[in-house]
């Protein structure tokens, strides 16, 4: 007699032992004791995920940029030039918009305590730790009412009270920029530049200064400035402030003790002054020191977004100075500053070690624990197959040496259109970033510049 297989085994010795192994497979599975090869993969979320869109997922229908991740990594703000993220936006822009990724909630921030969007276009615009407080700057006029030259203003808007405050008194001159906010994780104080002579005493260089300010107490604090507290003869722009508020590093045309020009700074000077010396001040001992120092003295000039990590530790640039004695590509390369030991490292480097073998010309990161590094590079061999002519993302693990390239799509397949700069949350597990590529995500046809996220696992002990 012949037994349909199915029904066989159930009474079959063999097919009792089948049963059991099947039954001790279920068990290991579900204690996760197998080794990885022999487990079911799990699905994997996106690699990356568009977040300048409305929320009911409706593509933006202008451009977006300037990506910004909160600390905590669950709200990504960004400007954009759309009309259908938030119902009644305006025409013109840009505006700032807040994504929450936990929820995909869209929200207009640079908006008055009336909820009306507060006049002019915005430059720039930071977050606190948590997205409670977001600091913007706009331009509330294009010409002052003398003929002067523009004005322009910094606004904090508290989003859990709803209320949003100019950060400074009105000025005694009915001009002047004030703008390139940074905040502190509590939301306290920020760092800024401005144009403005009537914020301190004995600001008399005429010139582009940074400054912090306290919200608690209303004092402003000018930190671009000497050792001694003299003030600096050409301007300063571009502060980064620390998490807690205690440091901030700012970029000037000519700081105390400037280094001359190298060959690289020689081919990318521009016919006018650029701030390309980084320096740190600060604010609890008064120190200003050279972010970007050279082994002979003074400070190299840096390119693209310099700044400073969170914890304040460490100082991060871009620089075409060879810092490093390996450094010999002739190329601007990442690099941190540990502003505790002095040393010195370079951060751009290939998954094999090698040099990049392209320009490295970006805003650099470091995530809390300085594991993980993070810039933008137009490099081709950092990581294999790059080759796309792009500037794309790329995290490098400073442990491991391990590269990634972020901007990829779901398939692996390079981007088609390039990046415009990234930004990381505490831990270095959220990265945000603008591209101009179309086809990172699935039906991306706005045929404009988007923000997109990536979000990065653990790595690896």
């Amino acid at each position: 007699m012949h037994h349909r297989r199915g029904t066989h085994g159930a009474h079959h010795p063999g097919g009792r032992r089948v049963a059991a192994l099947t039954a001790a497979l279920a068990t290991a599975l579900a204690a996760g004791a197998l080794p990885p090869a022999a487990r079911a993969a799990a699905p994997a979320p996106p690699a990356v995920e568009r977040v300048s869109v409305a929320a009911d997922g409706g593509q933006a229908d202008a451009a977006s940029d300037s990506a910004t991740v909160s600390g905590d990594g669950h709200h990504v703000a960004f400007r954009s030039w759309a009309t259908n993220l938030v119902p009644g936006a305006r025409r013109g822009g840009p505006e700032v918009f807040l994504k929450d990724l936990r929820t995909g909630t869209v929200e207009q921030v640079n908006v008055a305590t009336d909820g009306t969007p507060v006049e002019g276009q915005v430059f720039s615009f930071a977050l606190s730790h948590d997205a409670r407080h977001v600091a913007f700057a706009s331009l509330v006029e294009d010409r002052g009412p003398d003929g002067s030259l523009p004005r322009s203003e910094i606004h904090v808007r508290d989003r859990v009270t709803g209320r949003t405050e100019p950060l400074l008194p009105p000025g005694t001159r009915p001009s002047g920029i004030t703008d390139r906010p940074s905040i502190s994780a509590d939301g306290r104080h920020v760092a800024f530049s401005s144009t403005r002579d009537d914020l301190v005493p004995g600001d008399t260089n005429s010139w582009s200064d940074v400054f912090v300010h306290d919200r608690g107490t209303g004092v402003t604090r000018r930190v671009s400035v000497g050792d001694d507290g003299s003030q600096l003869t050409g301007f300063s722009t571009a502060p980064t402030l620390s998490a807690d508020g205690g440091r901030v590093a700012f970029r000037t045309v000519a700081g105390p003790d400037a280094a001359p020009s190298t060959a690289f700074d020689a081919a990318h000077r521009g016919s006018r002054p650029s701030a390309r010396q980084l320096y740190v001040h600060d604010l609890r001992t008064g120190r200003t020191v050279p972010g970007a120092p050279r082994g002979e003295g003074g400070s190299a000039s840096v390119y693209g977004g310099a700044g400073l990590s969170r914890d304040g530790r460490h100082a991060l640039y871009c620089t075409g100075t060879a810092l490093v004695p390996e450094d010999t590509n002739d190329r601007s390369d990442a690099y941190a500053t540990d502003l505790a030991t002095g040393r010195v490292r370079r951060l751009s480097l290939a998954y094999d070690g090698a040099e990049a073998d392209h320009v490295t010309l970006s805003e650099v990161h470091l995530s809390a624990d300085a594991r993980r590094a993070f810039f933008t590079s137009s490099a081709s061999n950092l990581v294999p197959d790059d080759t796309n002519g792009h500037q794309d993302a790329f995290v490098r693990d400073l442990r491991t040496g391990d590269v990634r390239r972020l901007d990829v799509a779901p398939d692996g397949a390079q981007s088609d259109g390039p990046v415009g700069g990234t930004h990381v949350d505490t831990a270095g597990r959220t990265v945000a970033f603008g591209s101009d590529a179309g086809n990172l995500v699935p039906d991306d046809t706005n045929g404009v510049s988007d923000v997109f996220v990536h979000r990065l696992p653990p790595p690896r002990p």
